[in-house]
């Protein structure tokens, strides 16, 4: 058998969701060489394009991890979630590789004593769905979407901010993450028009938090002044919302100078030494 890729979804394939799940029902499809296989040629020249397809499917639902023996006999192993014996046998008998006679195969129970798997497979896709969040936080940024923004943020966001900084300070809340974008963009509105925001997203993620590397580039049109400066923002992740924030600029002095030179009206909020 070989290793699934992302595939459309079969129709009339049994479907079985996580939460229906019991996750100790776990199969093994034990696959060897049918009538069919060919004598000589390695797996990846044998007739396995809907076998591949099946598997890819099954893989995409969360379902299945397996991949071939990489031995001379041929076969391979699939470790399959199902609600039970009947279920696991009519997926393999599903599996086109089996009706063409390309692969025999039988199905074991299995029960896996030392298991990571799961473990690994949940935390990646915690992660993935948080790196999905955060990504929208930053294309709603960009746009300067608020109710985008908001969708972001638990009920419970706390985000932090350099105090040097005219928004600087501790926001809590949906109403303090709200006063915090109105602060932010008071102060870099004017020096960030929609085509010369590029943020530049670099995002990392795992099940709990998420890391991203951004540029914070500024300009003033009439002047030509403008930075080019890298942050990084650390989130704090709850159920694929991001519950704490914390915003890190590589040279906040640089900033508190650069609104110095381009805000009429007095520096009041420019700390002492970087005026």
């Amino acid at each position: 058998m070989s290793s699934p890729a992302q595939q459309p979804e079969r129709q009339g394939t049994p479907s079985v969701t996580p939460s229906t799940v019991d996750p100790q029902n776990t199969y093994a499809f034990i696959y060897a060489p049918g009538p069919q296989w060919l004598a000589g040629p390695p797996v990846t020249e044998q007739n396995l394009g809907a076998h591949r397809a099946y598997m890819a499917e099954l893989y995409a639902r969360g379902r299945v991890l397996g991949g071939p023996f990489l031995d001379d006999a041929g076969g391979g192993l699939a470790l399959l979630l199902a609600k039970g014996r009947d279920e696991a046998t009519a997926l393999l008998a599903a599996d086109p590789a089996i009706r063409e006679g390309v692969f025999i195969g039988v199905v074991r129970r299995w029960d896996a004593v030392i298991n990571e798997a799961g473990d690994l497979h949940a935390a990646a896709s915690r992660a993935s769905a948080n790196k999905g969040a955060v990504k929208a936080l930053f294309e709603a940024v960009d746009r300067r979407d608020g109710e985008g923004v908001r969708a972001a943020y638990a009920e419970n966001i706390a985000i932090h901010e350099a105090a040097s900084l005219p928004y600087g300070g501790d926001y809590h809340g949906l109403d303090g993450a709200l006063r915090h974008g109105q602060r932010f963009r008071a102060a870099w509105d004017r020096f960030q028009p929609d085509e010369a925001r590029g943020l530049d997203p670099q995002i990392v993620a795992d099940a709990d938090h998420v890391v991203v590397l951004w540029r914070h580039q500024v300009e003033n049109a009439e002047t030509g002044d403008r930075l080019d400066l890298p942050a990084v923002s650390v989130y704090r992740m709850e159920n694929a919302k991001i519950a704490n924030s914390r915003m890190f600029h590589f040279d906040t002095a640089v900033l508190l100078r650069f609104l110095e030179r381009n805000v009429a009206g007095p520096a009041s909020h420019l700390p002492r030494g970087v005026r």
